[in-house]
C-alpha cells in the first residue's frame, strides 16, 4: 500500500499534467471554432540578428505556459519542479517554434519568477541540464529554439543587472546568437560590466562563477587586468578560484600572447606569484615565440625563489581541469603530445644549464631536468 506521501506527490503531479493538458485543449478548441489567431512573420534582418518580428501570440498559448509556470510555483522540491519543468516543455514543443518564441518573450516581459529548487548546472554542450528559476529555464529554452531570437533578447536582460544568473545565460545566448562586430563588442562590454560588479562579487551565484568563462570565450588580454586583480581575492576564495581557471584558460588557449602581457608587466600578478608560476608552467617550448616569453620570465631579476622553486616543481605543466562551461571545450593533449612536449623540455632545461645567462637558476634548471628524466624514463618502461 502506498504511504500518504506517496499518495499526495502522485496526486499534485497528477493535477499538473491536467492543467496543462485543459491548457492546450482550449488552444486547439479556439483554433476548431475559427477563433483568430496572431501569428509571427518573417521580415529580413541584419546578420546575427533574429529573422523573427514578433507578435502578441495566441492567448491560449500563453495560458498553456501560464498553468504550467503556476504549477511549478507550487513545488515544494527538485523532484516536482522537474515534473513540472518537463510540463512546461511539453507545452512549448506543442507550438510552432515562432509562437513558443513569442510566448517565452511575453513571460518574460512579465517579469514573472519562481525558484525551481534546483541548481546552475551545465550540460556538455553548454546549455542547461539544470535551471534554478522560471525565468533562466525560459532564457535557455529560447537558446534551444531560437539562437538569433535569444541573442536579440539578450540585449533586454543585459539592460539592467537584475540577475547573475540571468545575465550568464544572456551572455551565452549573445555569443552564441550574433556573431556580428556589434554583438561582440557588446559581449566584451557587458562581461566586464559583469565581472566588475562588486554585489554580484560579494555573494557570487554559481551561473555568475560560470560567466567567467565568457571572459575565456572572448580571448584577447583586454580583461587580464581585471581577472588577475580578481585572483588576488584573499577574502573572497570562490571568485579568486574563477579568475583562476578563466586565466589558466586563457594562457592554455593563447599562450604567447598571454604570458607576453603577464611577463610586460608584473604587477598584474602581485601578491599571487606562486599563481603566475603556474601560468608560465605552460608554455610550450617548441613554439619559438612561447620559449623566448619563457626565457625573459625566468632571466627576470625580480623573480623570486619561492616562483622559481613553484615553477621547476610543475613545469611543464600539464595540469587540465575538465568541465562543461558556457561556451568553450577545454582541449587536452594526448599522451603522445605531452611525452614530445616533455622530451623538447628536457632538452631546453640541460640548455640552460650550461647557458651563461642562466648560471643563476642552475639549481632550477637541475630540478627540471630530474623530473622530467623521471617522466621520461617511466614512459619508456611502459612501453
Amino acid at each position: 500500500m502506498k504511504s500518504p506521501r506517496t499518495n499526495a506527490k502522485w496526486l499534485l503531479l497528477s493535477l499538473a499534467v491536467v492543467a496543462v493538458a485543459a491548457a492546450l485543449a482550449l488552444w486547439f478548441a479556439r483554433r476548431q471554432t475559427g477563433t483568430r489567431t496572431e501569428a509571427q512573420v518573417f521580415t529580413p534582418s541584419a546578420p546575427g540578428q533574429s529573422a523573427l518580428q514578433t507578435t502578441p501570440p495566441p492567448m491560449a498559448h500563453v495560458s498553456a505556459l501560464q498553468a504550467a509556470c503556476d504549477l511549478l510555483r507550487s513545488a515544494s522540491n527538485a523532484a516536482i519542479s522537474r515534473q513540472q519543468l518537463a510540463a512546461l516543455r511539453q507545452s512549448l514543443a506543442a507550438m510552432s517554434a515562432n509562437e513558443a518564441v513569442a510566448a517565452i518573450k511575453q513571460i518574460l516581459d512579465s517579469k514573472a519568477d519562481t525558484p525551481t529548487h534546483l541548481g546552475f548546472k551545465l550540460a556538455a554542450n553548454g546549455l542547461l541540464d539544470e535551471a534554478p528559476t522560471l525565468r533562466t529555464f525560459l532564457l535557455d529554452e529560447l537558446a534551444r529554439l531560437d539562437p538569433a531570437a535569444a541573442a536579440e533578447y539578450s540585449r533586454v536582460i543585459l539592460a539592467s543587472m537584475d540577475s547573475p544568473d540571468e545575465w550568464a545565460v544572456a551572455l551565452r545566448n549573445l555569443a552564441m546568437g550574433d556573431s556580428s562586430d556589434a554583438g561582440r563588442q557588446l559581449l566584451a562590454e557587458k562581461t566586464a560590466q559583469l565581472l566588475q560588479y562588486a554585489p554580484w562579487r560579494q555573494s557570487p551565484s554559481v551561473g555568475y562563477l560560470e560567466a567567467f568563462d565568457v571572459a575565456v570565450y572572448l580571448g584577447g588580454t583586454s580583461l587580464l587586468p581585471t581577472l588577475s586583480n580578481l585572483v588576488s581575492l584573499t577574502n573572497n576564495p570562490a571568485v579568486a578560484h574563477a579568475s583562476y581557471l578563466a586565466l589558466d584558460r586563457l594562457v592554455i588557449n593563447n599562450p604567447a600572447a598571454e604570458l607576453a602581457a603577464l611577463e610586460s608587466d608584473p604587477s598584474l600578478m602581485q601578491g599571487r606569484e606562486l599563481t603566475r608560476a603556474n601560468y608560465f608552467a605552460r608554455a610550450d617550448v617548441r613554439d619559438p615565440q612561447q620559449r623566448q616569453v619563457l626565457e625573459s620570465y625566468l632571466l627576470n631579476p625580480q623573480i623570486g625563489a619561492a616562483e622559481m622553486n613553484t615553477f621547476a616543481g610543475i613545469y611543464p605543466n600539464a595540469n587540465f581541469m575538465i568541465s562543461p562551461n558556457l561556451l568553450t571545450p577545454t582541449p587536452t593533449p594526448d599522451h603522445a603530445a605531452l611525452v614530445s612536449r616533455d622530451a623538447e623540455s628536457l632538452a631546453v632545461a640541460q640548455q640552460w644549464l650550461g647557458d651563461p645567462r642562466f648560471a643563476s637558476l642552475q639549481p632550477v634548471s637541475a630540478q627540471i631536468i630530474q623530473r622530467l628524466q623521471g617522466f621520461l624514463n617511466q614512459t619508456a618502461a611502459g612501453q
